[in-house]
């Protein structure tokens, strides 16, 4: 299992809080390689998409990023560690 990244390099972790596009942010609620999730999710129910992350964004919903992805997504930057 590779470790997921933020564009900028950095490690994605459980509970952080990052940008999402220009005018939203999101929170990683659940980290789907590691079998972990935040409290009011449940790391098993996603477990059908193959690994990757959920992002809980306020605007967008619940967004599935798979393993690869993430970091080429430059508008999804790391704001604050959990």
């Amino acid at each position: 299992m590779a470790t997921m990244r933020y564009h900028d390099g950095q490690d994605v972790r459980l509970g952080d809080v990052a940008s999402f596009g220009a005018h939203d942010t999101c929170r990683v609620v659940v980290l789907i390689d590691e079998q972990a999730a935040v409290e009011g999710y449940i790391a098993d129910e996603w477990a059908y998409l193959g690994g990757g992350c959920v992002l809980f964004a306020h605007d967008a919903g619940l967004v599935h990023y798979p393993a690869d992805t993430l970091g080429d997504d430059v508008g999804v930057s790391l704001l604050e560690r959990a």
